[in-house]
């Protein structure tokens, strides 16, 4: 057999072989979405009674205003109307106490919010906006401090470290959990091998936490001087992919909570992108996949299944140097674009046909 014939055969076998492991699986939205966790209360009144009663009903208020921020964009919050009590104690089916302390006249607690999902929506469809599903994206954070002497050790508790480990980030669309930095992690990656991007050793290290995605966040500078910068590396450990969060200056340590809060906020946002599904409208539409080499393939079934738009992927016919897929999906096929684009996929019109490969 000739060798070229030879080759695409191999190819196209492995190329079976992948399809057949099932189709692409795109992200469902999360069960939490109607979930508020971790709302803190505080609340004085007359007596101890009164104050828990007020305590709880202030948790539901504020779940309520961080649900619309969940559930609808930022350009349609504004036509959301106030919510009377007696339709916010409807839509609650629950209240979860994590912690409460009482006194005579005060009531502390942290509370959960739990709402229910068919009720709310019911509300903010009333209201004439689009509701929103954001599927979360938890992240390791690696914080690392480079200073004179080189990378800090991994179980160094500097000021960068306490600012990600104090971050409240549990209601967002990217919750992060900070590296422990203890001898297991040790053992499994060094400071200087997640600087440097040792893809390998961040591997090992995410054996133990299996986060979809990986944040090493440098700080660089002295810390007696002041000058410091920030940036990060950011690692989906899905798909292989790698970015880069430019680097920015900071005055001092002091301002180093803020800087965190900015990064983090960034790394909100470019989820939110990409997370955000359109529960109101759905399309299908048919593609064809160039394939050059196998990896090209990997990617597209990589990338096509992190993004939650995708409701479901079929493979319609597969040969050596090109799928054809259909695609279902939510939204229009603008927004379809435009996701697929933050995913590293461009979707583009080619004469009679949709053309999708890696970008």
């Amino acid at each position: 057999m000739p060798i070229g014939r030879w080759f695409s055969t191999i190819v196209a076998i492995l190329l079976t072989t992948f399809a057949m492991c099932g189709p692409v699986a795109a992200q469902a939205p999360g069960g939490n979405s109607y979930t508020i966790n971790g709302i803190d209360v505080d609340v004085n009144a007359a007596d101890a009674v009164k104050a828990r009663e007020q305590g709880i009903q202030e948790a539901k208020r504020r779940a309520s205003r961080m649900l619309v921020d969940r559930l609808v964009s930022a350009e349609d919050r504004g036509r959301v109307p106030p919510l009377d009590d007696a339709r916010l104690d409807g839509m609650v089916r629950g209240v979860e106490f994590v912690r409460e302390r009482s006194a005579p006249s005060r009531y502390i607690a942290t509370l959960n919010v739990v709402f229910a999902a068919d009720q709310a929506k019911a509300w903010l469809t009333d209201s004439g906006v689009k509701v929103v599903e954001t599927v979360s994206r938890p992240a390791l954070v690696i914080p690392l401090w480079k200073g004179k002497a080189g990378v800090e050790a991994l179980d160094d508790r500097n000021a960068w470290h306490e600012a990600w480990r104090t971050l409240d980030s549990g209601n967002s669309a990217v919750p992060i959990t900070v590296v422990r930095g203890d001898q297991i992690d040790q053992n499994a990656l060094s400071a200087e091998e997640a600087y440097v991007g040792d893809v390998a050793a961040l591997s090992r290290l995410n054996e133990r936490y299996r986060a979809p995605t990986i944040i090493v966040a440098i700080v660089e500078g002295d810390k007696d001087t002041g000058a410091l910068s920030v940036g990060a590396i950011r690692y989906d450990t899905q798909t292989g992919a790698r970015s880069e969060i430019a680097r920015v200056p900071v005055e001092s340590s002091a301002q180093l909570g803020e800087a965190v809060k900015k990064m983090h906020a960034r790394l909100d946002g470019d989820w939110r992108s990409i997370a955000v599904v359109r529960r109101d409208s759905q399309d299908a539409i048919d593609v064809v996949v160039p394939i050059r080499a196998l990896g090209d393939w990997v990617q597209v079934r990589q990338r096509l299944g992190a993004v939650p738009a995708i409701k479901s992927v079929a493979v319609r016919s597969l040969e050596s140097d090109r799928a054809e897929l259909h695609l279902e999906y939510y939204g229009t096929s603008d927004e379809l674009q435009r996701t697929l684009a933050q995913a590293g996929l461009r979707l583009e019109r080619d004469a009679d046909k949709w053309r999708l490969q890696p970008r």
